[in-house]
């Protein structure tokens, strides 16, 4: 499970990791990622139907840290492997990127020819994100993801809500056993 919070003050953020999720969830394990500065993306009209979310994770060499990110985030993306949104990492990554694709073949082929090449990165790995659900109401997330776009979507782009993609074709079924914050 992925929880995502906008805070100003990070000490507020203390309480809730070591004190509230540890007493409502009981998990075996936690991981916090620190996102900044967060862009979105607008996203192509002309996608594909059949699309997977997938998380790239890059990392680089302190000094082409910058370049690497600004690069990112102006790649001329094609319609059938594009971000959905793009951050700084600062933990086990560097850089964080959501992407949807037609497969991991498609997004592996773009990032080879793209992202590797640039000087500086030391790994990119992906990964298929097979379930995600938005936590935040609706109008609170789209008025957050509007006031971090890159750039306001053009005549052939539209504005992006992940949960368009959040039961894709093949993801796992629900285990009813499973905690009802699936």
């Amino acid at each position: 499970m992925t929880l995502v919070y906008d805070v100003k003050e990070t000490n507020s953020l203390g309480d809730i990791l070591v004190k509230n999720i540890p007493s409502l969830l009981l998990p075996e394990k936690t991981r916090t990622i620190i996102l900044l500065k967060p862009v979105f993306f607008p996203a192509p009209k002309d996608r594909p139907a059949n699309l997977g979310r997938y998380q790239v994770a890059a990392r680089a060499r302190p000094e082409n840290l910058e370049e690497i990110y600004d690069a990112i985030i102006h790649f001329s993306y094609p319609n059938d492997a594009f971000p959905t949104y793009a951050a700084y990492s600062f933990g086990e990554d560097d850089i964080l990127l959501s992407m949807l694709s037609t497969g991991m073949s498609r997004i592996k082929q773009f990032l080879k020819e793209n992202l590797e090449p640039l000087n500086g990165v030391i790994s990119v790995d992906i990964g298929l994100i097979s379930r995600s659900q938005r936590v935040a109401p609706a109008g609170m997330w789209r008025k957050y993801r509007e006031s971090m776009y890159i750039s306001k979507p053009t005549a052939d782009q539209e504005e992006y809500d992940f949960l368009e993609y959040s039961t894709m074709p093949g993801a796992p079924k629900r285990d009813e056993k499973a905690s009802s914050f699936w």
